[in-house]
């Protein structure tokens, strides 16, 4: 399969060898893996972190978010099937999403949403998972009424999902 790799962290972004096409053999699904088809991929601040700053000893697939169509799946998968529109955020073990295929464990894939197309889909899981973190995890917003919240930044990916979501599912003023 094709894909876009890094082999030596820290190069400029200018250097031909920071990220270069490659063919790499296709991923073959665990037991509760997902393989998945790419059809959109979203490009997050945090890949050029690992590209400027993990070491890696092959070419590694940067990457996270991605949409695609379910090609296969592990033999312990209950939640999709193939032909299945996904959408999802990987994880920072396994390798990313620029490439033609990925594996994603079940657990942690959804259902794209059909009125979403692919990239406007592709955009929305590291984004999504960053606002809801912040929100219900490190900040514990509970149902506050008469307490207001200031979103600095609210026009870029993660302030403009944490917008929504604390408009819509807190009782804060935003």
């Amino acid at each position: 399969m094709k894909a876009i790799v890094y082999s030596q962290n820290g190069l400029p972004i200018a250097d031909p060898q920071s990220l270069y096409a490659t063919t790499l053999p296709q991923p073959q699904p665990g037991a509760h893996d997902l393989l998945v088809k790419i059809a959109a991929i979203a490009v997050n601040p945090v890949d050029t972190k690992v590209r400027n700053n993990a070491p890696t000893q092959q070419p590694r697939i940067l990457g996270w978010d991605a949409v695609g169509t379910v090609e296969a799946v592990g033999e312990s998968v209950t939640r999709f099937k193939p032909g299945d529109e996904v959408f999802y955020a990987g994880a920072i073990d396994r390798p990313g999403s620029y490439a033609e295929y990925g594996l994603v464990d079940e657990r942690i894939a959804g259902h794209k949403p059909a009125s979403l197309s692919n990239a406007d889909a592709a955009a929305l899981p590291l984004t999504s998972l960053t606002a809801w973190e912040l929100l219900f995890d490190r900040l514990e917003v509970k149902e506050q009424e008469n307490e207001a919240l200031l979103i600095i930044g609210a026009g870029g990916g993660v302030g403009s999902i944490l917008t929504q979501l604390a408009s819509k599912l807190t009782g804060l003023r935003v």
